[in-house]
């Protein structure tokens, strides 16, 4: 390996002088050899000739084999296929570390063989390296796929020694940024720590709005390899005959979290106050907490039900429901008040109620759930329905044909067989859960889907960091999360660690973050809870220049090269000069941000485990 030292510099691109040397020193020998045969001559000084030049040459060789081997990696590893029994071998029995594929530590040596690169025309320089590679047998390597494959193969090759690369798994409870363009690996880079936490039996959730079946179905055949088909959870909409019922309003401890969960869906204007989501938000925890007193289970369907037709209905068993538990015989007492009434349609029955409920029941019992329903009751119709008019088609979205049954499940229908589950359940029964969200046939109900089940997760989170105990791991895999990102994206982040929730997260830009999230504010919150970054080629130069700074700064070295001349000014014909070289440093990236935008497929360079900066490759998991 070529090494650098305050007295050293070393360019490892120049030709190969050494091997040059060695030709020479070989073919001195052989001369001496074939003259001594030919002229007859004594053969001691020719062997001595012989021998002398021989032994020069092999004082070379090692110079010239390991400069060789250096140059030779330019030309890039062919890509590598790895199978869910190796895979195992790889993250060994005890499980205490992730294996991400191979590659090196990057050092100041390999930024300053980049820097060499760099300021030459290396795309000419680099192909005039890697057809010349020594020419022995152990040495050689084919590359059949030289200029077709994307990126720049250089940059993985600055660094000839490769290793396995692992990450202790109390370093990965500091949730992972894996960032990247479209076709750079994330999804390759899942299926890898994915089998893994499988292989571990860890519960795992992924979440992936495109819905990938080559990633589904890796997990599920992890699974069949393990001996557990019945680990493997699919909720997919295009798929409904296939998947699971899964609520995603079941948990919960307040009735407010439902409304924040649902309104958490509305756009809001710069991540400021919008009364429009204020108001739909009071609306929502209105009916929420109306259902709560009538002891039926809030979901999608039935929040929809009274938010669209009204809640005259939901305002009479409301107030009866109430009356029975303030009122010895407050049920009969409230019934026998209706009948005195006009009942003519559900609104004058819900004004009976409303007026029991300000004549016999609040003086003594009031309750201000009961009384925030009564009041958006009372609401002028056309005002109300303005002002919820953007939250009716996000529930209209979630509550129609397929989706509507997947997302609200009605355990009396017998004739559904299918099963229905929660985040709690799945958990507990060390699921491997995958939610494909087919964001490509419908982005909008995509979107949605996935909020509201990263939202379900943050309850399902809070409650395990406040009441859990002997809790074991949940893995969370969030395949482009820009599309599902929101607000309690944000708190599952910060709650994770405690509630023990490992969270992968995948996304393509910084950017799109921040449009989703509505600030870059938000966008940073997120960046900051994810300790540890894997940046796979990302061409977007915000992006590049973030990465880059998270970075540390190094120094390289370089000639700097002077001369000079003078005369004397009483005798002009007198002249003088003068040449010089200097070892110069300068301050730089010690990973290029330009670079980010050249990597191949499948490669990364990260920064893991506070500080560790690694450059690496990500093999491909085959199917079992």
């Amino acid at each position: 390996m070529i090494k650098y030292n305050p007295t050293n510099y070393e360019v490892p691109w120049r030709p190969n002088y050494e091997m040059w040397a060695i030709s020479g020193w070989a073919s001195s020998s052989a001369l001496a050899l074939m003259i001594q045969q030919v002229s007859k001559m004594p053969e001691d000084p020719f062997y001595w000739m012989a021998g002398i030049c021989g032994a020069m040459g092999l004082a070379r060789l090692p110079a010239a084999w390991r400069l060789n081997r250096l140059q030779k990696n330019l030309g890039g590893r062919p890509f590598e296929y790895i199978n869910f029994d190796e895979l195992q071998k790889k993250m060994g029995s005890d499980g205490a570390h992730v294996w991400y594929g191979t590659g090196f530590d990057w050092e100041n040596r390999h930024a300053q063989r980049v820097f060499e690169i760099l300021k030459r025309d290396w795309a000419t320089f680099t192909k005039s390296v890697r057809p010349k590679p020594l020419k022995l047998p152990f040495t050689r390597r084919k590359n059949d796929d030289q200029g077709k494959n994307i990126g720049q193969p250089w940059i993985h090759g600055v660094e000839p020694e490769e290793n396995d690369i692992f990450q202790a798994m109390s370093h990965v409870e500091g949730h992972t940024l894996i960032i990247g363009t479209t076709g750079a690996g994330k999804t390759r880079m899942f299926d890898i720590v994915i089998s893994q936490a499988i292989a571990r039996n860890e519960p795992v959730v992924i979440i992936d709005p495109k819905g990938d079946k080559e990633m589904a179905q890796n997990a599920k055949q992890a699974c069949i390899a393990l001996g557990q088909p019945e680990r493997f959870v699919s909720f997919h909409p295009a798929f409904p005959d296939q998947s699971v019922r899964i609520d995603p309003l079941k948990n919960f401890t307040r009735g407010t979290q439902l409304a924040s969960r649902i309104a958490a869906l509305l756009p809001t204007s710069g991540g400021g106050i919008d009364p429009f989501v204020q108001f739909s938000w009071s609306a929502l925890n209105n009916i929420v907490q109306g259902l709560l007193l009538i002891h039926a289970a809030p979901n999608l369907r039935r929040i929809k039900q009274y938010l669209e037709g009204g809640a005259a209905k939901l305002v009479e068993r409301a107030v009866i429901s109430y009356a029975g538990k303030v009122l010895p015989n407050g049920v009969d007492e409230a019934k026998t008040f209706l009948k005195k009434k006009d009942q003519a349609n559900d609104d004058h029955r819900a004004g009976a109620m409303a007026a029991f409920y300000y004549k016999k029941l609040q003086p003594e019992n009031p309750n201000s759930d009961l009384e925030g329903l009564l009041s958006m009751w009372e609401h002028d119709r056309t005002h109300f329905a303005k002002m919820v008019s953007s939250l009716l088609p996000i529930m209209n979205m979630l509550t129609s044909g397929e989706i509507g049954e997947l997302l609200s499940p009605d355990p009396e229908n017998l004739d559904d067989e299918r099963p229905i589950m929660s985040f709690g359940q799945l958990i507990n029964n060390n699921c491997v859960t995958y939610l494909g969200l087919d964001s490509l046939t419908d982005n909008m109900v995509a979107q949605a889907v996935g909020s509201l089940m990263l939202a379900d997760l943050v309850a399902l989170a809070g409650d395990r960091y406040n009441y859990g105990q002997d809790l074991a791991p949940v893995n969370v895999f969030v395949d482009e999360a820009s599309e599902v990102m929101n607000v309690p994206f944000i708190q599952l982040l910060n709650k994770g660690r405690g509630a023990l929730l490992r969270l992968f997260v995948a996304t393509q830009t910084i950017a799109d973050m921040e449009e989703k999230l509505g600030s870059k504010a938000r966008a940073m919150m997120v960046l900051g809870n994810l300790n540890n970054t894997f940046a796979l080629r990302t061409i977007d130069s915000e992006t590049q220049e973030y990465l880059a700074q998270n970075l540390p700064k190094t120094r390289v070295k370089y000639v700097m090269r002077t001369q000079g001349q003078n005369t004397d000014s009483n005798h002009p014909i007198l002249h003088g000069g003068n040449q010089g070289e200097r070892l110069m440093e300068e301050e730089a990236e010690i990973f290029p941000s330009q670079l980010m935008g050249m990597l191949p497929n499948l490669e990364f360079i990260a920064k893991i485990s506070a500080g560790r900066i690694v450059k690496g490759r990500i093999p491909i998991l085959k199917a079992h």
